[in-house]
């Protein structure tokens, strides 16, 4: 289902329908019941046709960051949830053109109180009075020591490229020989779909008592240029007690990821025709002796290492220069990009501080009386945080001890080289880990695929993993 209709921000059900909230009018929706005689509706077993049509259902709904285009998503996602009687909005921040959804079973957990069938109005002052002052998020009235825990996953995925390098449409959402391909199958809309049907299935635990405190879903955007959904959602009070970031880790269980600086840095020039090199100065060339330092930088950087996550490394990923001006141009200005991974005990600080002495080397070193040497200027372009907490916290040895048990995941403590949301959560004092089915040698490459019965299994481990960490707590 492709949703064509901008839905609103919160829905709520009751025996006739669903109810928007939190406007000047409640508006009754179309309700799809789900059919009794279903198996996996009604035994909680992972059916693996339904979380492929859903992943798929995901997969087709193009969602390329560049440029974004995530509300089409999130609106689905709302609605897939609101006809299942589970509370679901959508978060117009931090960009209302790229919204983002997110849903909970249990207790609201920003405090809120939904608004009844009859169309009552959530008490604001009652509602902000009950929030804890130190992240927003409210207790639940009852158990106070109830854990709100959080599913956390990304809308967004990286360009497809060329399409004709793919043997299957990236946006066809094609299931084939037990696999679903496309882009976003593996990192991550299969495990948004994971999320999704967890709730659907825990939701009658906690309608029943039989589950305390809040299963809250992200469905974030911007993960994969750093944008602030995931940050956004923990303003807001959906942060949560602890959180399960679900990217693809084949369920090995990630407790530190590497952190990424990103750098634009410009190398001055003059400008001549090319047919008088002479008479100018080529960028290009002034970009030499600045490669080189980075070529050392990056030498010295790999003696850096953590034992989860591994190496520390400085690399140029993008080059550009005399493509503003004519061909027969020697370029004035050269730029690239300079990408630093980030070990977890580094601080942006010290990173910022060793590439502004690179350049300040090169210049000082390419300097003599007749020539002024290099020039250069840097810029930020992004930065994530490396983010870790312990591997023996009690949330990832319950995920661990699981994934080795049923996955025959490796028991050794891991961590990921590259960046994720995690960051958010352990920055806000949240542990946070990093698991999930699907291979991460999968994500951002072409005819991206999953195993649809490792999603199954990992469906069937989730339920199972989280309803530990909510009856423990």
């Amino acid at each position: 289902m492709h949703p064509t209709t901008c839905f609103s921000e919160h829905y709520r059900s009751d025996h006739r329908g669903y109810y928007r909230t939190g406007g000047s009018s409640t508006t009754v929706l179309t309700m799809t019941t789900p059919n009794p005689d279903d198996s996996s509706a009604s035994s909680g077993r992972p059916n693996r046709s339904e979380i492929a049509d859903l992943a798929a259902a995901l997969v087709s709904i193009p969602t390329e960051n560049p440029p974004g285009n995530e509300r089409a998503c999130a609106e689905f996602v709302v609605e897939w949830f609101a006809e299942r009687g589970i509370d679901a909005r959508l978060v117009e921040k931090p960009d209302p053109d790229r919204a983002q959804a997110v849903a909970w079973v249990g207790d609201d957990p920003t405090g809120e109180r939904a608004a009844t069938p009859a169309g009552e109005r959530a008490d604001s002052a009652v509602a902000e009075s009950a929030r804890s002052p130190a992240d927003g998020r409210a207790p639940d009235a009852t158990n106070p020591a109830a854990t709100t825990l959080v599913l956390n996953g990304h809308l967004d995925v990286v360009p497809a490229g060329d399409r004709d390098q793919w043997s299957h449409d990236p946006f066809a959402g094609t299931i084939e020989d037990g696999r679903l391909y496309g882009r976003g199958s593996a990192d991550m809309k299969t495990n948004l779909a994971l999320g999704m049907l967890t709730l659907r299935d825990l939701a009658p635990a906690f309608e029943s008592g039989d589950l305390d405190g809040s299963l809250v879903f992200h469905a974030a955007m911007g993960e994969e240029t750093g944008h602030a959904g995931t940050q956004t959602f923990i303003e807001e009070g959906y942060g949560g007690d602890l959180a399960v970031v679900l990217e693809p880790t084949d369920f090995r269980v990630g407790t530190s990821a590497k952190g990424v600086a990103t750098y634009r840095i410009g190398v001055a020039g003059s400008a001549s025709h090319a047919s008088r090199p002479d008479q100018g100065t080529n960028a290009i060339d002034a970009a030499r002796p600045v490669f080189d330092a980075v070529d050392d930088y990056d030498a010295t950087l790999r003696e850096r290492a953590d034992p989860l996550v591994g190496q520390a490394y400085a690399t140029v990923t993008e080059f550009e220069a005399g493509t503003d001006s004519n061909m027969g141009v020697i370029p004035e200005r050269a730029e690239f990009l300079l990408d630093r991974r980030v070990l977890p005990d580094e601080e942006y600080e010290d990173v910022e501080a060793e590439v502004e002495a690179l350049l300040a080397n090169v210049e000082q070193e390419t300097r003599s009386e007749s020539n002024g040497g290099v020039e250069t200027d840097l810029s930020l372009v992004q930065y994530y945080a490396a983010a870790g907490i312990d591997a023996d916290h009690p949330l990832a040895e319950r995920f661990r001890d699981l994934s080795v048990a049923r996955a025959n995941a490796p028991a050794e403590p891991w961590g990921l080289e590259a960046a994720t949301d995690a960051r958010e959560f352990v920055a806000a004092g949240t542990p946070a880990i990093i698991w999930g089915p699907g291979e991460l040698a999968q994500a951002h490459t072409v005819d991206e695929s999953v195993d649809l019965d490792d999603a199954a299994l990992g469906l069937d481990m989730l339920k199972e993993a989280v309803e530990g960490v909510l009856s423990d707590s």
